[in-house]
């Protein structure tokens, strides 16, 4: 069953597409197979039962109608083709599963918006950022968790049809679903703790959910 992923755009003297490992093991490890994307090969995704959007740069802050007050590494290939495959899944109900920008990126591109900046304290924590979770229909999460963070950018309003499923104390998201389609975001990386439980309940989820489109 190949899973869709866009690989993310390195801005250097020679630009180029890349993707990390993690991601690739965590799809396989849970029988799910990775098809790389890149800009330009949005045909690909009518061969998807699924998409991971991955983290990356920053959302342009244009899109979401604000100028640019601390955003950074934005590539608008990596937006265009974020876009695109937001666009792609809503019209054709194809699950999405984003993880750190690619959560961001569902978001922005289904109509919300996001904290450009919100400092240093989700910054480079590699275990122990405690969640509270709430109930709801796709992700059975322990009512309270720990997880890494890795941003600095954050959800603000939530893009009609989703629900947040995770806030850290201070009130921040850390991850949605939507209300009926099959769309998750989840802001921290659970391809860096492929052990833990809440890693197992995200990517069962969404292998349930690629397997029923796939029928």
């Amino acid at each position: 069953m190949l899973i869709g992923i866009p690989m993310r755009v390195l801005n250097s003297e020679k630009p180029k597409a890349c993707l990390n490992r993690a991601y690739l093991k965590i799809l396989k490890d849970h029988n799910l197979k990775p098809l790389p994307l890149a800009f330009g090969c949005e045909h690909l995704l009518d061969m998807c039962a699924g998409v991971l959007l991955p983290g990356g740069g920053d959302v342009d802050p244009v899109h979401f109608n604000e100028e640019n007050k601390g955003s950074k590494n934005i590539e608008p290939e990596d937006d265009q083709l974020d876009e695109t495959i937001v666009c792609h899944a809503l019209q054709k109900k194809l699950p999405l599963l984003g993880i750190c920008r690619g959560m961001q990126a569902i978001n922005v591109f289904m109509g919300g918006t996001l904290h450009q900046d919100i400092g240093c304290s989700h910054k480079h924590i590699i275990s122990g950022h405690k969640l509270e979770t709430f109930p709801n229909h796709l992700l059975a999460f322990d009512q309270a968790i720990a997880v890494n963070s890795f941003h600095h950018q954050a959800v603000k309003e939530l893009a009609p049809g989703l629900i947040a499923v995770a806030r850290h104390l201070d009130g921040t998201i850390e991850a949605f679903v939507h209300r009926s389609l099959p769309i998750i975001g989840i802001q921290w990386h659970p391809e860096l703790l492929p052990d833990s439980r809440e890693t197992k309940t995200i990517f069962e989820c969404f292998r349930k959910l690629s397997e029923r489109k796939n029928s």
